[in-house]
């Protein structure tokens, strides 16, 4: 019932494809009954032959090899391009959905689970799928072939069916036996797995700071256990399956014994003809072709089943519900914020924000400081919509940000981070990613007013050189440079810089800085500041503390009312959240 209700939620996914899948079931079945009619016509080729009739031996020769040919030529092969053309468009299909909707997930959702996960799941699950499909088709076309066969036994030999019969049952006690145990076992292979990748993914993307931190030798050590872990999980599943086969090898033995003597016997007193012990000889295996077939969807079924469930706990929004956007589309903005009587609480974690109140005018350049966990980069989280919530209201320009539609909403707000991410791709590809139309002469123009142009040029390849994966080539500042640079390229309104100098030396701090000056005569500017030369000339300092705004002002304000800002400023450390 599970595996038939898993089926049904992808049924969507072979909808256009309806006629080649019928096509690919009905030639599956045909081919699969060659193996009633071929052992019959070589039973009767092989008793002419015993007869020393060799004209009608090659009669019937030619017969079974001509229709092997007409069968491989035109019904295996065509079986074989639908069920090519079925898979990989199924693949596509789902990879794409899945990808789509790891995209809608909500931030919580990458900290649960790391970005490693979602991978495996994209790129390793949905290929097993397809599998399934046929190994179900064959199963099924492959027991109508037993059954067929177990009937003419009957009609032979009632002891002759009972020995088939019997070999069934007892493949099928064998392979509920063993089925729990492998189940059990490919379950804690995925869970290591994920883990495994999702731990190797961290490692590789953080290898700088590993070697500069000189705990090389410790995350070896760590991922090593992981790799341990996934491998001995391995070596219990296909000592299990290794084990299962034997048996099941053992059993055929004995049963392939039984009815060749029982067909003897019965060829022997003159019960069947020669022909017909031939071709029980080759039923015998395609009886075994059943079990097989039955062994091997019994083994996959489990590997099926847990990236079934993995694929559906992501499209059908099992493991999270997918960020809701509105249908409102604002083409420009004023770019003022207000947060209203807003609370807000990471899972598991006490209230950040205790109904804050705050209202940011378009125009100005303001900066947000305060200690380490106060709320400050939370602000940012909940303005871009990464969190929901938990009560108050967030507007911009008067309106809910739940009532914009996502593109709207991104539209109008850039963010610049301490570590900005940047695309392994060209400069210039790079701010494509923005803007598909963007011509190079504005590129360089943005470039210019963010202080990085003349770096640029300086390059040998210039605006064509690769940058290498989240800018690794660049230092702190160019990357921070090149990130305004193309958030400018948005034409953003409300521009985000969350701690954005606290990394810098002093001369990339000041272009960066100036940079913030000219923005802020056409934007609204909201600085998480960590040192305190970029926001001493802010037009306004929000001090935010335990969750709430505790003062607000000038710099100089601020050192003469608020003892907390004085002390911070006294410090010289305005740490990130």
């Amino acid at each position: 019932m599970k595996l038939l209700k898993l089926l049904k939620s992808l049924k969507i996914y072979f909808e256009k494809d309806t006629i080649k899948l019928v096509l690919f079931i009905f030639l599956t079945f045909v081919l699969c009954f060659r193996g009633l009619l071929f052992p019959y016509l070589w039973g009767i080729a092989i008793e002419q032959l015993s007869l020393k009739n060799f004209s009608n031996f090659i009669l019937y020769l030619a017969m079974w090899g001509g229709l092997s040919l007409f069968l491989n030529i035109f019904l295996q092969l065509p079986n074989n391009l639908l069920h090519n053309k079925l898979e990989l468009s199924f693949m596509q299909k789902v990879s794409k959905d899945l990808y789509s909707k790891i995209l809608k997930l909500p931030a919580i959702a990458f900290e649960d689970h790391g970005v490693g996960e979602f991978v495996n799941r994209v790129y390793t699950d949905p290929d097993r799928i397809i599998e399934l499909l046929g190994r179900l088709i064959r199963l099924a076309a492959r027991l109508i072939t037993a059954v067929v066969i177990i009937i003419l036994s009957f009609s032979i030999s009632w002891l002759l069916a009972v020995e088939m019969i019997m070999f069934g049952i007892i493949t099928y006690i064998l392979t509920a036996h063993y089925r729990p145990k492998i189940k059990k076992t490919y379950k804690e292979i995925k869970e290591e797995s994920d883990k495994y990748i999702k731990e190797t993914n961290q490692s590789l993307t953080g290898i700088r700071e590993i070697k500069g931190l000189g705990i090389k030798k410790t995350i070896e050590k760590y991922t090593y256990s992981n790799i341990d872990a996934v491998f001995e999980r391995q070596l219990n599943i296909r000592n299990l399956e290794t084990v299962y086969y034997t048996i099941i090898e053992f059993i055929y033995n004995i049963m392939e014994f039984l009815i060749l003597s029982t067909c003897a016997y019965l060829f022997v007193k003159g019960h069947i003809a020669f022909s017909i012990f031939i071709m029980f000889e080759m039923y015998i295996y395609r009886i075994y072709d059943v079990v097989s077939e039955f062994s091997q969807f019994s083994i996959s079924y489990q590997k099926i089943i847990t990236s079934l469930t993995r694929i559906s706990e992501i499209l059908d929004n099992k493991l999270y519900k997918d960020e809701l956007f509105g249908n409102l589309n604002l083409e420009k903005i004023n770019g003022t914020i207000e947060f209203k009587d807003v609370s807000f609480a990471y899972p598991n974690e006490r209230k950040t924000l205790k109904k804050l109140n705050l209202k940011i005018e378009t125009g100005k350049k303001i900066a947000i400081v305060g200690k380490s966990g106060m709320g400050k980069s939370t602000i940012f989280n909940l303005l871009l919509r990464f969190f929901p919530i938990k009560s108050g209201e967030i507007l911009i320009d008067n309106i809910r940000i739940e009532e914009l539609c996502e593109e709207s909403l991104r539209k109008h707000i850039s963010v610049i981070r301490q570590e900005p991410y940047l695309f392994n791709k060209t400069i210039k590809e790079n701010f494509e990613m923005i803007n598909l139309k963007i011509k190079l002469s504005d590129i360089k123009e943005l470039c210019k007013k963010a202080y990085i142009h003349d770096y640029i040029m300086s390059l040998p390849k210039k605006y064509n050189t690769v940058i290498g994966e989240g800018g690794v080539n660049l230092s702190g500042g160019q990357k921070q440079r090149i990130a305004i640079a193309r958030a400018l390229a948005k034409n953003s309104k409300i521009i985000l810089f969350d701690e954005a100098t606290s990394a810098l030396d002093n001369e990339s701090q000041d272009y960066v800085k100036r940079t913030i000056d000219e923005l802020a005569k056409s934007h609204t500017i909201i600085t998480i500041a960590h040192r305190l030369s970029t926001i001493m000339d802010a037009d306004e300092i929000i001090l935010i503390d335990e969750g709430i705004v505790k003062a607000k002002g000038t710099h100089i304000e601020l050192l003469e009312t608020s003892s907390i800002y004085k002390k911070l400023y006294n410090s010289e450390s305005i740490n990130v959240d």
